[in-house]
């Protein structure tokens, strides 16, 4: 009776050392994920803000867009050149002569 006893003690003490060593393992890998899942927390919070501020500054850079695109930007910058209107073109005639001929 006592070797079946001391048999069962064996089994048990070496199930719950077992069982104490897949507690701790699961234990250290529940706190690896949870570290992990708290860092890509972080970073997409991170990149949650810097998009929205590529958002602005993208709006930013459409309004800037659409005021020099503007009818009255164009024509101030277009008074500023001092371009003179063609009144009339002439163009050079050179002659038959001047063409390359196979």
């Amino acid at each position: 009776m006592e070797s079946i006893k001391s048999k069962k003690l064996n089994f048990l003490n070496g199930l719950n050392i077992c069982l104490l060593f897949a507690v701790i393992t699961s234990g250290f890998y529940y706190l690896k994920s949870m570290d992990d899942l708290v860092n890509k927390n972080f970073e997409l919070q991170s990149l949650k803000e810097k998009a929205t501020l590529l958002e602005e500054d993208n709006k930013n850079y459409e309004v800037l867009k659409n005021d020099l695109e503007s009818y009255e930007n164009m024509n101030a910058r277009i008074e500023e050149l001092k371009m003179v209107k063609v009144t009339g073109i002439k163009y050079i005639s050179l002659g038959d002569d001047s063409l390359a001929k196979k």
